[in-house]
């Protein structure tokens, strides 16, 4: 009996042992689990009933002018939508597949085994950019695991119209035009918003894991291009290349308000969808070459160098010297463009502009410093075209630009030969951007005005414009700004005026300048020629009221006179009329 009450008592001592070892291990598992795991197990179950997105912001609308105050959409957003699948909520494979591909019907834009490859993966997309009809079949279907994402594309209701200045940005965010020199006011910032679900999914109302970081809308910008005149110009230039039989490989026009900066048109033949960018193989279509290609404008600087002589007090208009058809500077014999013989002679400043004289002009600088064209002539010049007339540098326009180049006369090359190119317009590096700010500066009474493509913002569907800027500084004096728009009415007068309206006050200065060809040697073969010019009313102390820069690239021998001129022409009459201005007959 002792022995089985002994036999009785080990059981019950080993059983309490195994118990008390089955809770230590139960308490460790627990601790464990609780304390030491406590924060991986929030995440796993986190990853289960908490949902995070990223609100998309919209991207920023454009917009163009229409007249003086009215607004039209240039660049809007067509709404649209992204289709994902979350592979750790699916519940039926085989159907999600099927049915799924079904409606998208070949706008996949991945494979369903990469889909299927991480089965904890909440979030693939599957196609981009849907359309309603399609996003309401998949939303129709009620598959479980899949949803989706209100995005949008651009949209262009005017076609190519300001591709160049429009531009694009591409999935890897490298942009061209305004989409990618403004990209970031454009842009917005995302959002988020992370909630926790029910075993549906469903979101609860409760809970602090509920954050929403509400996305803030790109900015909707409103550009200074006027409709109107930008069609008009985008048309003028693709008939004058089109029609030119292979002469002329590409056209470019600017015209800007000369009294405040604002750009109404920025015009480039040939040209591209930006629609469909992507297509593009010639890259050199996304060229604004209003402000991107620098290029040697040729005596269509002639101007500039007439105002610094007249505003230095060196020379007046009415001054004669003795045109010899060529002069010497340097070790260099410098002569007038071709059909200027009958020319030689004494002749007035006056008509070394009309006719286009290149010693008229190196006679203007050396009335600054002398014969040799010493140092102080060059750093006078230097810094009239650079500083005051805004030449050689980007202006700060709101797109990209390419910077130009003036030499110095600080830099070995910026000798006595180099400034007397430069006095027509060679030797030298520029954009249209820049000559058409500095030429407004010579003629709008002396203020120089940075340029500018912005006009203002839509907020609420209302347009604010920004405010007015000041001009940055004087240029020239009034007095001189009134000379040169006599000189250059003249020089109007004397080539084509004839096919102006009659009344105004129009002055035009036409370029022609060679370029260089494979070997790096300067060609007839290949030419750039440009007109610039103002037009406005005739009424005794009225400013212009626009400008007009033609620039053409050809593949042979062009004119300024008889391949730029007829484009400045017919724009210049179109704005006349667009602009309202009277007559003074």
């Amino acid at each position: 009996m002792a022995k089985l009450e002994l036999k009785q008592s080990t059981r019950y001592i080993l059983l309490r042992v195994f118990l008390v070892v089955v809770l230590l291990v139960f308490v460790a598992r627990l601790f464990q689990i609780q304390i030491l795991d406590h924060q991986k197990y929030i995440s796993e179950a986190n990853s289960m009933r908490v949902k995070q997105r990223e609100l998309i912001a919209k991207r920023g609308q454009i917009y163009m002018m229409s007249g003086e105050n009215e607004t039209v959409p240039l660049v809007i957003n067509e709404r649209t939508w992204t289709i994902f699948v979350d592979p750790s909520y699916v519940g039926d494979k085989n159907k999600v597949q099927v049915e799924l591909g079904k409606i998208l019907d070949g706008q996949m834009i991945t494979t369903w085994d990469k889909v299927w490859s991480d089965m904890k993966n909440m979030y693939v997309e599957v196609a981009r950019n849907v359309d309603y009809d399609t996003v309401s079949a998949v939303k129709a279907a009620n598959l479980k695991g899949v949803g989706k994402k209100e995005t949008s594309r651009r949209v262009y209701p005017y076609g190519t119209m300001a591709a160049q200045v429009v531009g694009f940005v591409n999935a890897e965010g490298v942009g061209t035009g305004i989409e990618g020199s403004l990209n970031k006011r454009l842009t917005g910032k995302n959002g988020m918003l992370k909630t926790v679900t029910d075993v549906n999914s469903v979101p609860l109302s409760i809970g602090d894991d509920n954050i929403e970081i509400p996305a803030e809308d790109g900015e909707d910008i409103v550009l200074t291009l006027d409709e109107n005149i930008q069609r008009k110009a985008e048309k003028v230039i693709q008939a004058t290349v089109d029609g030119s039989n292979g002469a002329a490989r590409s056209a470019s026009v600017l015209i800007m308000n000369p009294n405040n900066g604002h750009i109404w048109a920025m015009a480039n033949y040939p040209t591209f969808s930006p629609a469909e960018y992507y297509k593009v193989t010639d890259a050199s279509l996304f060229t604004n070459r209003t402000t991107e290609s620098a290029y040697e404008p040729a005596s269509v600087c002639k101007p500039f160098t007439y105002a610094m002589a007249i505003n230095e007090k060196k020379l007046d208009p009415t001054d004669s010297y003795y045109n010899y058809g060529y002069t010497k500077v340097g070790d260099r014999i410098m002569k007038n463009a071709t059909g200027t013989e009958r020319q030689v002679g004494k002749r007035t400043f006056y008509e070394a502009l009309d006719h286009s004289l290149n010693t008229g002009s190196i006679e203007a600088l050396r009335r600054i410093g002398g014969e040799n064209i010493p140092k102080t002539a060059r750093t006078t010049m230097y810094n009239y075209l650079y500083n005051n007339f805004g030449l050689g540098h980007e202006t700060g326009v709101e797109l990209y630009e390419a910077t130009g180049k003036i030499i110095s006369p600080e830099e070995d090359e910026g000798n006595a030969v180099r400034y007397a190119n430069m006095t027509f317009g060679q030797g030298m590096s520029l954009t249209m951007v820049q000559v058409a700010a500095g030429f407004s500066s010579v003629i709008n009474g002396g203020k120089y005005y940075r340029p500018t493509i912005l006009a203002g913002t839509m907020k609420d569907g209302k347009f604010i414009e920004d405010e007015p800027k000041a001009a940055l500084h004087d240029a020239i004096t009034p007095l001189t700004s009134a000379t040169m728009r006599g000189m250059l009415n003249e020089v109007r007068s004397v080539n084509g005026g004839y096919a102006d309206k009659q009344g105004y006050n129009i002055g035009v200065k036409t370029g022609t300048a060679e370029t260089y060809d494979e070997s790096g040697k300067y060609t007839s073969n290949r030419t750039v020629v440009g007109a610039i010019g103002f037009g406005g009313s005739a009424k005794e102390g009225a400013l212009p009221e626009y400008v007009i820069l033609v620039r053409i690239d050809g593949n042979t021998l062009l004119w300024g006179v008889s391949n730029a001129v007829p484009v400045f022409t017919e724009l210049s009459n179109y704005m006349l009329d667009y602009l309202r201005i009277e007559p003074v007959l």
